[in-house]
């Protein structure tokens, strides 16, 4: 069989002869024509493809030829995110792999790569990670700023999703942890909780509004009436923690009749603490009752 037939396309043998290399696993091949090429000049046949449309380093990385790929990570002409036919990047199938160096390697050293590109049916290098269970790949991933948030086009599934529907819940709890995370790392910035954005400030225009009043209620004379002027904050910044803290209050104030029910778990952080008592006996007062037992 004539070798040259299955060679990529190419203006010469030469700008094939990467990929054609990376493609059959020939990794010493390879790493001569990198030698060559950037000793020689730039590198011809970078980014050519193959017939599925996959470069050489769509190869290296999809391998773990972490060597071969950062040597080829330093050709200015390198389109890292150059895709196949069916729309994958070299990260797609690093992370694909379970090639944790490789990830690691492609995003902190890759020139715009983008962790979030998407194949033709929607899938990011993140949700093919999660798919496989790749847990280790899709923490560097999620590190490194992939949306755990975005959907396929297909059954339009998240990646947390995708690797619960495949049966990886190891992955999908650490994506989720991940994601519950950010979500209160954001809600702590703008000073609310991220579970609660209706009950803090919000900026509109520019400006800051702060929450919407609570409606007037009678001042009648009551009981109930009077609590509520007592307990009220002082301030507009209104959270859960102290509607919590509130009724935990409340629960536990000595004003509320003797029949109102309280929530069990109230009981149970202001019941009185019960500390046994230790009885302390001399020698001489066991000697003085051993011989009172022995008369009788």
């Amino acid at each position: 069989m004539n070798c040259k037939e299955n060679y990529p396309s190419g203006d010469s043998l030469a700008e094939g002869s990467l990929v054609w290399a990376a493609s059959r696993g020939l990794d010493l091949e390879a790493r001569h024509i990198l030698q060559y090429g950037l000793h020689s000049g730039p590198l011809p046949g970078v980014n050519v493809q193959d017939n599925t449309g996959r470069t050489a380093a769509s190869y290296f990385a999809g391998n773990g030829c972490l060597e071969l790929l950062e040597a080829l990570l330093d050709v200015p002409d390198l389109d890292i995110n150059l895709p196949d036919n069916e729309g994958n990047t070299p990260l797609h199938f690093a992370a694909q792999a379970g090639q944790v160096e490789v990830v690691s390697l492609l995003v902190t050293k890759a020139h715009d790569l983008e962790v979030d590109y998407r194949n033709n049916l929607g899938f990011t290098p993140l949700m093919k990670a999660a798919i496989q269970g790749r847990t280790k790949c899709a923490k560097i991933l999620l590190f490194a700023g992939a949306s755990p948030t975005v959907r396929d086009y297909g059954r339009g599934l998240r990646a947390e999703e995708w690797a619960r529907f495949c049966g990886r819940y190891g992955c999908s709890e650490m994506i989720e942890r991940h994601s519950r995370s950010k979500l209160m790392e954001k809600g702590a910035s703008s000073g609310r909780w991220g579970s609660d954005p209706s009950l803090g400030p919000q900026v509109i225009g520019g400006m800051l509004i702060p929450p919407p009043s609570a409606p007037p209620t009678s001042s009648g004379g009551g009981l109930a009436s009077k609590l509520k002027r007592v307990l009220r904050p002082k301030t507009q910044s209104y959270n859960l923690v102290t509607h919590i803290t509130t009724a935990a209050f409340c629960a536990s104030s000595p004003a509320f009749p003797a029949q109102a029910k309280v929530p069990p778990v109230v009981k149970s952080l202001i019941r009185p603490l019960n500390v046994p008592k230790l009885q302390v006996t001399s020698p001489n007062e066991v000697h003085s009752y051993s011989e009172l037992k022995h008369k009788k």
